[in-house]
């Protein structure tokens, strides 16, 4: 379903609604989520549903180390809560699908990474009705822009172990 160039706008839009639903609604968005994850981890190949779930496992290890470093914090919670689980796997599906294609230059990946990556975190603040949290402001910036970037740049160059895949 990739439009223009072989750019996947499904991927883009379907992971765009995702996150919305995910950060506004939280729980309630989980069965429609999960839904479009298991439409979407079906549309790739073998090595593309490896990549997802080493993307998703990766992400998960990077935000409960930022948890338990008091970058981020939930309300109420200790661990992440199932929706931000979620929000994981859907990025770990775009991230195959479509991100990783972009993030080929490193430095094009870094600064991509370390703005849209903070930005998508306290726009997700913004919308969740305070269930995510940053403790510390400017320390949580600081540590979610140097992670991202690296992220990012992580994400464009492993690609080449599974882009056939997709």
């Amino acid at each position: 379903m990739a439009g223009t160039k072989g750019f996947n706008w499904r991927a883009l839009v379907g992971f765009e609604l995702c996150w919305f639903a995910l950060v506004y609604f939280q729980q309630q968005a989980v069965l429609p989520v999960l839904a479009y994850l298991f439409y979407g981890v079906w549309q790739v190949d073998k090595a593309g549903r490896i990549a997802v779930l080493l993307i998703l496992l990766a992400g998960l290890g990077i935000d409960t180390l930022l948890l338990r470093l008091n970058v981020i914090q939930f309300s109420g919670d200790a661990l992440l809560p199932l929706w931000f689980v979620l929000l994981w796997a859907v990025f770990a599906l775009a991230a195959v699908e479509f991100m990783s294609k972009v993030l080929t230059k490193p430095w094009l990946a870094a600064i991509l990474g370390a703005s849209g990556g903070p930005l998508s975190y306290w726009g997700g603040a913004a919308l969740s009705g305070g269930a995510l949290q940053f403790p510390l402001q400017l320390y949580s910036a600081v540590v979610l822009i140097v992670v991202w970037a690296l992220i990012a740049i992580a994400l464009g160059q492993s690609r080449r172990w599974y882009g056939k895949a997709v």
